[in-house]
C-alpha cells in the first residue's frame, strides 16, 4: 500500500487484538491485488438494541488505480465476525475487479483464445470408443426372431 492503513472507530474503542486482526487482514488483501493505493477501515457501533445488544458495522474503502471499492456488511454482534465478513467481501471484490481488468486488457490487445488441445488420455478414450463402435457395427442381428418391446 502506498498510503498506510487507516483504522477509525465510532462510538467504541477496539482492543489491541482487534486492531491486529484488521492489520493482518489488510496485508492479506495485498496478496490478491498488489496495486492497492490505500485502505480505510471504519468500525462503528451505531446504537444498542433492546433484544440483540451491541451490533458492529464494518466498512472498508479501498483505493486502487482507476477505481474505488466500498464494502459495507450487515451488522453483527461479534466484532471479529463483522471484521471477517467485511474483509472476505473486500477480497471477493478485488478478485472480481482484477478478473475484469485482465479480460479488458486481453480484449484491448486483440488476443483470442485458442481451442484447448486434446490430451493423450482424451485421444486414447476416443480411439477406444471408436473401436467399440466398429465392433458393434460388425455384429449381425437375427431380424426374424427380433422382438421389439416398449
Amino acid at each position: 500500500m502506498k498510503i498506510p492503513l487507516q483504522i477509525s472507530t465510532r462510538k467504541l474503542s477496539l482492543s489491541k487484538i482487534a486492531l491486529d486482526v484488521i492489520r493482518s487482514k489488510s496485508k492479506k488483501l495485498e496478496k490478491f491485488y498488489n496495486r492497492i493505493i490505500s485502505c480505510r477501515v471504519m468500525v462503528e457501533a451505531p446504537h444498542k438494541h433492546k433484544n440483540q445488544g451491541l451490533l458492529y458495522n464494518v466498512s472498508i474503502d479501498i483505493s486502487i488505480p482507476g477505481a474505488e471499492l466500498a464494502v459495507k456488511r450487515e451488522a453483527h454482534e461479534d466484532v471479529y465476525v463483522a471484521i471477517r465478513d467485511a474483509f472476505d467481501s473486500a477480497r471477493r471484490q478485488l478478485l472480481h475487479h482484477n478478473r475484469r481488468r485482465k479480460n479488458k486488457k486481453h480484449l484491448a490487445n486483440g488476443k483470442t483464445y485458442s481451442q484447448p488441445t486434446i490430451s493423450n488420455v482424451d485421444k486414447a478414450l476416443e480411439e477406444s470408443f471408436l473401436d467399440n463402435i466398429e465392433t458393434l457395427s460388425n455384429v449381425e442381428f437375427d431380424t426374424e426372431n427380433f422382438v421389439y418391446s416398449q
